[in-house]
């Protein structure tokens, strides 16, 4: 597991599967990636790498649609290698709010 917003990897690994698959553009390219990694060596989930972010997402979909959302994706993508959910929302709170 690997989560897309914060991971490391070397350029060895990432050049031995063929670099970032650029077709998925949202959801699922952390687990696809951390599929083929898969195969050219060990990958380690920490909790020593965190990562502070919004919650955004969270506020506007709900815990159970978020969740359901990422897990869907996370299955197809592990099993049928691409992603169920094709688009996504960008939810960015706009810099020209009072």
């Amino acid at each position: 597991m690997m989560q897309g917003g914060n991971f490391v990897v070397s350029r060895t690994a990432l050049e031995k599967i063929g670099g970032f698959n650029v077709d998925i553009s949202f959801y699922g390219e952390d687990t696809d990636i951390a599929r083929r990694l898969n195969a050219v060596g060990d990958v380690v989930f920490s909790f020593d790498l965190k990562m502070y972010s919004s919650a955004r997402r969270l506020k506007h979909e709900g815990m159970f649609t978020m969740a359901a959302r990422y897990s869907l994706n996370y299955f197809w993508t592990t099993f049928l290698k691409r992603p169920y959910t094709r688009e996504h929302l960008d939810i960015r709170e706009s810099s020209s709010q009072p």
